[in-house]
């Protein structure tokens, strides 16, 4: 079955209206129209007009299509020293400002297959004072449903764990086959919801933060998307909250909505 240029156009900008990502022709043409090509065969479609039709209407059929086309490239501790700074740096300040009854929430938006909502735990946990002291609401998001099934059910390949510390994978993994699945004390810290990013009433209704991890996921996204997206991240931020990009994404200079300041290692972004 063939699809034309025009075609995959057509679902490009579908995609890019409802969830953000923009894929570039090279893209395009080179991986995702096999994948789109795949979508189809699986779902016995024989011609791209009567799939888009049904697209257009069917949310599970809508659902399989943004697993197809997301990117889930994500592994245990990485960029390890924004969780460094998390816990030397910001939990000290927000225990210190916010009311000792009041949970510190954190979000991961997207959270992919779950690894950095369970790093971020597990810093946490091994940091050791605050979580004697208050509650935490650990909160992973993602479009891709898939994704969330896999981050719910906690197991991993060794490749995922593998930068690790091994006292860290003896602590807070138990190993079944080839495979390591996270400790049921771990899955039971954090949480995980299908959530497009792009929907502001699904994303006002999950609560206020402190702090929003949201990393690699603006580089998808172009530039009337990102402002969207950074405006939903600081209305859903507490006075004095942070969010944390990628090494690779900033805030646009003439986006004037938080405060870059570095922290140890790490650039972030407070709301004041």
């Amino acid at each position: 079955m063939d699809v034309s240029t025009q075609q995959l156009k057509k679902l490009r900008d579908f995609i890019q209206t409802h969830i953000g990502v923009f894929i570039d022709d090279e893209k395009l043409d080179n991986i995702y129209k096999r994948k789109i090509k795949e979508l189809l065969v699986k779902n016995n479609y024989r011609d791209f007009d009567s799939f888009y039709r049904d697209v257009l209407r069917n949310q599970s059929l809508r659902q399989e299509l943004y697993n197809a086309v997301t990117v889930n490239e994500t592994y245990f501790f990485r960029e390890e020293y924004q969780f460094k700074t998390l816990v030397k740096y910001i939990i000290p300040e927000l225990d210190k400002i916010r009311p000792p009854t009041e949970p510190i929430n954190i979000l991961s938006a997207p959270c992919s297959t779950g690894e950095e909502v369970y790093s971020i735990a597990i810093y946490i946990m091994e940091e050791g004072h605050y979580i004697k002291k208050r509650d935490f609401m650990l909160l992973g998001i993602d479009i891709d449903s898939d994704a969330i099934k896999k981050a719910k059910q906690g197991i991993y390949s060794e490749r995922s764990i593998s930068k690790l510390p091994q006292h860290i994978k003896e602590k807070y993994f138990k190993k079944i086959g080839n495979q390591y699945q996270v400790i049921d004390q771990l899955r039971k810290a954090v949480s995980f919801k299908v959530v497009n990013v792009m929907d502001k009433h699904t994303m006002k209704r999950l609560g206020k933060f402190d702090v929003i991890f949201s990393r690699n996921m603006l580089i998808y996204f172009n530039e009337i998307h990102r402002r969207e997206i950074l405006s939903t991240f600081y209305n859903m931020l507490k006075p004095n909250g942070y969010l944390f990009l990628g090494h690779a994404e900033r805030i646009p200079p003439n986006l004037k909505l938080f405060k870059q300041i570095k922290l140890g290692e790490s650039f972030v972004y407070k709301k004041e």
